[in-house]
């Protein structure tokens, strides 16, 4: 039998380009209502929606971030640290937990490599988005992972709960000082 008539090319079926888009499989829990709260408010990729398909990783369709054009505040501040004022980055970091903390929800895993950033050296304006939601939810009532890479330094302990103040103890852990 030919099914060939049968297959639809995924382009056709979403309302923007396929290339667009990234799909993160993701066998556990993931926050997506704190993630679409950050995108909402342009702050983290699109999320476009899930398939959660019994016995799989789930499967989260958002927004691809083009590394034409973002690049982690790691590597930035690593290699292009003096391209924007470090007071507007550190604005629009501080905008990021604002905006967590208004809703109290917490990132968890704040580091500088989950965070994308975009420059534009002509308009000298900074676009953060925050990525990897897997840790994210309401202060108090998510916990960190029982194991966690112990080459890192965490605010909270191992298996406990991760509250308000731990990302911006992450954040001052790594930001420039």
């Amino acid at each position: 039998m030919d099914t060939s008539d049968c297959l639809l090319p995924l382009s056709r079926l979403l309302p923007f380009p396929a290339s667009q888009v990234l799909v993160k499989l993701i066998p556990r829990s993931y926050s997506q209502h704190v993630h679409k709260h950050m995108a909402d408010n342009g702050l983290a990729p699109k999320l476009y929606g899930y398939a959660d398909v019994q016995g799989a990783p789930t499967a989260y369709v958002m927004e691809y971030l083009d590394p034409c054009t973002w690049q982690t505040l790691h590597e930035f501040l690593k290699y292009n640290a003096t391209a924007v004022d470090r007071t507007q980055l550190q604005e629009a970091v501080d905008g990021i937990i604002e905006k967590l903390k208004s809703e109290n929800y917490v990132h968890g895993d704040l580091r500088s490599n989950n965070i994308m950033i975009r420059t534009d050296v002509i308009e000298k304006c900074v676009d953060l988005r925050v990525i990897d939601f897997d840790w994210a939810g309401e202060a108090g009532q998510v916990r960190y992972p029982a194991e966690r890479n112990r080459d890192i330094w965490w605010p909270g302990e191992a298996g406990g709960p991760i509250e308000q103040d731990h990302d911006l103890k992450m954040v001052d852990s790594w930001k420039p000082k």
